[in-house]
């Protein structure tokens, strides 16, 4: 059967195949922003360390192990062991990766072909047009002087967040949390007035190792129900448990009257520059706040709509899983590569022209600045951990891609220089698109959001700001969106598909076409999941997440990692020692020495260490600070 085996045409296929895999939606709106608020400069620096310790120790092992077999995830461990092996189970998880995370990126990528479609019929006029009516109306209604009370709250607001967001930074995540529980048991336990509540922030903040005794003083205890007195009682049997909650507590204390600080000069500041400004220019800059503010608003709107109708997601998902069926039915050369060959440099002509109109906006030097100046203070050891975690989700590793990709090459072709281009394409495309997005997003004055709401809401504001000329950016921006998705679903497709081909002898056509149909169907839950008509509503209320960001929750922070954990494992302990010497003749012994220690130890242990910290059992920033104190 690997004698009839389909081939790639050329290398060149290859690496556009594979490098189309790893490049996604989360190079275009999980990088950017990662990059942003994980220290700029230096998460770019740790994610391309982290690229090289484990991104391409993995690549290699899962190109390798498809080489070498000739076959897809489950059907490669059982022709390199010789026969039935538990490690098929590795194969497994890979092929039911690929199903899961394909049920619901059909549906974001639905999305994006919805968006491609009213940026043509330019969806945003009406609403430009309706903003524009409602801050004239705002202009000719509103007395000067509170438009400068709200332009000075607004700009305080926006420009104290990141002095704000470095004094919380500065203590672990768990004080604030404990923080919150405080507040939340003032508002159950007592009826809260002003001068209570500054004798319980004395009592918290002055003596937090005696809170629970102070909890007893007749000035901090007020009438309270039955129900309520049940609530305070808990949390003060809490806190005899657990007294490190108080200094916790404490700590959170100690720096919101800094927080406060700040906040009020902020504030001062942006009231004596608006008191300077004549009348005139506080209604223009008012009424464009306004105007923005609006659109903002129906934009929002928009996207609600979009997601929260689960029948036109479904409408639009189906289109795009034909679309994914009908490549993928074409075959490895004639329907893979050829597509391939097409998307991928119309992605990136498309990434450069925006990145070439991003360049002669204003907001290019503070798009710089934002993701790429080197700033510690909001380093922290989750942000090194979220550099790991995003090189190896990124390069599509632990759901069989890569072996199922492999496994349709030659084996004379050069593993190491392939390896290395795909991640160098994926890691450009990562950069490109923070110049791509972050100087549309200052220009026009968006938030730098992250996920869906960057590219659903912050950059259709953007496009509505820039006028005539946006709508054909949005149409450019949307559409490359659709590419990025098309080129990673058909490789998720192919993984599922090829196990049918290879094991059960399905045609190419019958396995596409009906796993590509039961694919669709699992992935309607999904599509329905922000619709409040849907019978499986009680999923969010069970699960506390909708269906798609739980099948996304599975498969990112469980599947993934321990599939990439177990294929190092795998190629650096128990494959056959022929079969790696085969697959790295010619290449440098120190290089396969280097490669044999990263897969043996570093990349395993780097992933499980990830694998902790996403399903929430290790928390490195409470670790380290723990450490230093």
């Amino acid at each position: 059967m690997s004698d009839q085996r389909a081939q790639w045409g050329s290398r060149i296929g290859f690496i556009l195949a594979a490098a189309g895999s790893a490049i996604g939606l989360g190079n275009i709106w999980r990088f950017p922003y990662m990059t942003g608020e994980n220290g700029g400069g230096w998460f770019v620096l740790i994610y391309l360390v982290c690229v090289a310790l484990v991104g391409l120790p993995i690549m290699m092992a899962e190109i390798m192990i498809g080489r070498s077999a000739q076959k897809q995830p489950v059907g490669a461990f059982r022709q390199l062991q010789g026969g039935r092996t538990a490690w098929a189970g590795v194969g497994w998880l890979g092929v039911l990766a690929g199903f899961i995370i394909l049920s619901y990126y059909i549906v974001v990528a639905g999305w994006a072909m919805d968006y491609t479609l009213k940026s043509i019929v330019n969806f945003s006029g009406a609403m430009h047009d309706r903003a524009e009516l409602e801050a004239t109306k705002y202009r000719a209604v509103v007395d000067p002087a509170q438009m400068r009370r709200e332009l000075t709250e607004h700009r305080a607001v926006r420009d104290s967040k990141p002095a704000i967001a470095r004094i919380k930074n500065s203590i672990v995540p768990s004080a604030w949390n404990a923080y919150e529980q405080y507040v939340a048991a003032l508002k159950n336990a007592q009826t809260v007035n002003v001068t209570r509540h500054e004798a319980w922030n004395t009592a918290w903040a002055d003596q937090p190792d005696d809170v629970v005794t102070r909890l007893n003083e007749p000035d901090l205890r007020a009438p309270i129900s039955a129900e309520d007195r049940a609530r305070f009682e808990l949390v003060q049997a809490k806190l005899f448990e657990k007294s490190v909650f108080a200094g916790k507590v404490g700590q959170a204390l100690g720096l919101l009257e800094q927080i406060e600080l700040t906040r009020k000069q902020y504030w001062l500041e942006s009231k004596t520059h608006f008191g300077a400004v004549p009348d005139d220019q506080i209604r223009s800059l008012a009424e464009n706040m306004t105007r923005r503010k609006v659109m903002r608003e129906q934009v929002e709107n928009a996207f609600g709509a979009v997601a929260g109708d689960g029948w036109m997601s479904t409408f639009w998902m189906a289109l795009f899983m034909i679309v994914t069926i009908a490549i993928v039915a074409g075959g490895i050369a004639g329907g893979i590569e050829r597509a391939c060959g097409i998307l991928m440099p119309t992605l990136f002509i498309l990434m450069l022209v925006l990145v070439v109109y991003g360049m002669f906006q204003r907001g290019f030097g503070e798009a710089i600045t934002f993701v790429f100046k080197p700033d510690a203070t909001k380093l922290h050891p989750s942000s090194v951990l979220q550099a790991m975690g995003q090189a190896f989700f990124s390069l599509s590793l632990g759901m069989g891609a890569m072996i199922t990709y492999g496994s349709y090459q030659q084996r004379k072709s050069h593993l190491v220089s392939e390896s290395i281009t795909i991640a160098g394409l994926d890691t450009a495309v990562a950069l490109l698109a923070c110049l791509m997005i972050f100087p549309i997003v200052f220009t026009f004055g968006q938030e730098p959001s992250s996920g869906p709401g960057l590219v659903f809401m912050s950059m259709p504001l953007a496009f509505a700001e820039i006028g005539k000329g946006g709508m054909l950016l949005a149409v450019v921006f949307f559409g490359l969106l659709v590419f990025a998705a098309l080129t990673s679903s058909i490789s998720l497709l192919e993984v599922v598909a090829s196990y049918f081909i290879d094991e059960w002898g399905w045609s190419r056509m019958k396995a596409v076409s009906i796993l590509g149909g039961v694919i669709f169907l699992f992935g309607i839950p999904s599509a329905f999941g922000g619709d409040v008509q849907f019978a499986m509503g009680g999923w969010s209320a069970s699960y506390g997440t909708d269906f798609l960001s739980t099948m996304d929750y599975l498969a990112s922070n469980w599947m993934l990692p321990l599939g990439g954990f177990l294929i190092a494992v795998y190629v650096g302990w128990v494959m056959p020692s022929s079969f790696r010497k085969a697959e790295l003749d010619g290449v440098a012994p120190l290089f396969v020495m280097g490669w044999l220690l990263l897969v043996r130890f570093v990349a395993p242990a780097l992933v499980i260490i990830i694998l902790l910290q996403s399903i929430g059992v290790l928390d490195a920033d409470e670790l380290f600070h723990g450490l230093l104190n």
